[in-house]
């Protein structure tokens, strides 16, 4: 079983020994670098990581998500997408041969998002980048999450056997995510999920009247299940 982990980065030298021990389980790992200006590619090569540069402007981050893709070889059986910022607990990669199969195309597993002061889970809920190499497109110009293209319902499993922990850098700006979201809902103005992301921004800055506005307009959209 070949299994291929993919990722983008800029800047994020501090994280490369960590996240590339982490990661080293799969066969190959691809980075799409967009513009480091420190030794993170440098760091990354010598690790073994096969990574490209491109800088990506107007910045988006489905088209660098889609890009790194493109890296993964067609043969590759399983796609994992991660940040740099993020580390595997040991031991994912025996729990993906012990669970995937053909009726695969995607799987969900943990994620702790953030920790207490005493280290443990504090945000906890499934993510789902691990999936098939040939079924999926990332879309959302921020918090892009992948769209199936695949023949057929997609299929789903779940596992609590695979755990990522996030350890974020706190120090790197966001400042994008606000005309990115704004951009994201004037693309589709329906997507519940990009609607309340922008209500909640606008909240983080605020912009208060804005931020009621557009929650109000999510709260009365029909797929706000979400």
């Amino acid at each position: 079983m070949k299994i291929c982990v993919y990722a983008i980065s800029k800047n994020e030298e501090k994280f490369v020994d960590r996240w590339v021990d982490s990661m080293k389980e799969a066969n190959d790992i691809y980075v799409l670098d967009t513009g480091s200006n420190d030794n993170t590619v440098k760091k990354l090569k010598s690790k073994g990581v096969i990574v490209e540069t491109k800088e990506i402007n107007p910045w988006r981050f489905d088209i660098a998500r889609n890009l790194s893709l493109e890296m993964v070889p067609e043969d590759c059986d399983i796609c994992v997408c991660t940040d740099l910022d993020e580390v595997f607990l040991p031991g994912w990669r025996a729990e993906l041969e012990k669970i995937w199969n053909s009726n695969i195309d995607r799987i969900q597993y943990n994620y702790n998002w953030s920790f207490d002061e005493y280290e443990r889970p504090a945000v906890n809920f499934y993510i789902e980048k691990i999936h098939t190499r040939n079924n999926y497109k990332w879309i959302n110009p921020v918090h892009e999450v992948l769209e199936y293209i695949g023949d057929g319902d997609e299929k789903f499993t779940t596992t609590d056997e695979i755990t990522v922990n996030h350890y974020p850098d706190h120090t790197k700006s966001r400042s994008s995510y606000l005309p990115l979201l704004e951009l994201a809902v004037k693309e589709n103005p329906n997507n519940d999920r990009n609607v309340h992301y922008l209500g909640r921004e606008y909240m983080y800055y605020g912009k208060w009247n804005e931020a009621i506005d557009t929650l109000i307009k999510h709260l009365n959209l029909e797929s706000a299940i979400w």
